[in-house]
Formats: C-alpha cells, structure tokens, sequence
C-alpha cells in the first residue's frame, strides 16, 4: 500500500474518532423508530402506554404512528415528524370513533430545535379531514419554550424544556372539541384556558416526552428502543417521498 494512501487512511480514521463524541451527543427530541415506546402514570392513578407502530402518509409528507393503548385515549393515533433542524412537529391525528381525525398543514411546530426559551412565531395552520382532505377549518397559534429545568418523574430526573399553548383553536369548531389537545388526547373535564400559561408537555432530549397534561398530568414510567434496524428503516421511508 502506498504511504500516501495509508497516511489519508490514518487521518480519516482519526477524524471519525475526534467527531465521535459529538456525533454520539446528538439524540432526537421525539425518537420514531418502530418500537419505541414509553410508559406514563398519571398522578390520579391513570395509566398509559404510546408506541410507534409504524409510518403513514399524510398529505404527502412520510409521519411516524404513535398508537395510545389505554384509558380515555385508548385507540387514538396521532402523526409526527422532525423537520430537517429536528424540530418536533405535529402532522394531525386520527381519533376514536365518533371524534375528528384532523391532518394540519402545514404541521404544527410543537418543539424548535434547539430549543430556545421565550416567545416563538405564530403560526398560521389549516385543519384538513383526514379522510377526505376537506378543508375544516384555519387558526392562528403560538407554542412557546416556558421552561428549561430538571424534572423529576418517577422514571427519572431528566433535563427537559416545557412548551406550552399560547393561542387557543378558535370558533365553533374549537368549541366541539375543546376538551382535546391538539394532538387528540382528552383533556378531562377542565379544558386548560388561554390563561393558564403553562408548560403541557416536557421534552428530553434522546428520551422524548417525560411528562405531559391530559385529562390527569402524566408522567414517564419507563420508555424503550427498538434494535437500530428499525432506525434504518425509517429513513429508507422518508427518502422514497423525497
């Protein structure tokens, strides 16, 4: 071998390892692999479970499934991405029977990545049925970063960034369901008011969420990985809709 060609080998392979460490820190705010899932108890003794069962499109853009399994949200499913900066976002949901199924576009910026506390943009969002991509309905939102703590559940201490719901779903339609979150859940019988400015939901980074509002405040049990096979293949996925 030439000695040119083992010193570019040396160097390369030294470079991988200098850029390892920063490339090993970097986790996702919200993983979607097939299999993941986390485990919540509510602090009035509800319980949950939310897994990625698999991918679906909604309105050409590739969306991870993240089923619900029990309680009052059993049976819902709602559809997530991250943008091309990791931002955590919210392509609609498909409720229980006899509720909406919603596809938001363009979707709803839930988590900026990196996350950045204080005030964020307004977003202006058009609801579409899911089913039939009918235009149901358009409003103007803003989520903001309210905090930036350490937050103890009973999985854990986690570092974590609240976001919270700064402009509420207007007009009838936000009327019929507005005991729900905008990603379906059931918020109970005490809808949170736009008055109540508050962090909802708590994102870790590299673990997702450790604690969210819903109809009781939910908290991480314990959450789990699939192999990184079922990483793998959720890119395959998204570049065939590139």
């Amino acid at each position: 071998m030439p000695r040119t060609t083992r010193i570019a080998r040396a160097l390369s392979t030294a470079l991988v390892f200098a850029l390892f460490p920063a490339l090993a820190a970097a986790a996702d705010f919200l993983p979607l692999a097939v299999g993941n899932f986390w485990e919540y108890r509510g602090v009035n003794g509800s319980h949950q479970v939310e897994t990625i069962t698999g991918f679906t499109v909604v309105r050409g853009r590739v969306v991870a499934v993240k089923s619900y399994a029990e309680g009052v949200d059993a049976g819902l499913q709602n559809y997530w991405l991250l943008d091309t900066d990791g931002s955590v976002l919210l392509a609609g949901f498909r409720g229980q029977t006899g509720s909406p199924s919603w596809a938001y576009e363009p979707p709803i910026r839930i988590l900026p990545v990196p996350p950045t506390l204080g005030p964020q943009p307004v977003q202006h969002i058009t609801i579409h049925d899911v089913d039939t991509d009918g235009i149901v309905n358009s409003f103007d939102i803003r989520i903001d970063v309210l905090a930036d703590s350490i937050l103890a559940v009973p999985a854990g201490s986690f570092h974590a960034f609240g976001a919270g719901q700064i402009s509420p779903l207007p007009g009838p339609t936000a009327a019929a369901i507005a005991r729900r979150a905008l990603d379906g859940r059931s918020l109970g019988s005490s809808p949170r008011l736009v008055s109540d400015i508050f962090p909802t939901e708590w994102y870790s980074e590299g673990v997702g969420v450790v604690q969210y509002q819903a109809a009781d405040v939910m908290q991480l049990v314990a959450h789990g990985r699939p192999t990184p096979v079922a990483t793998s293949s959720w890119g395959a996925l998204k570049r065939l809709y590139r």
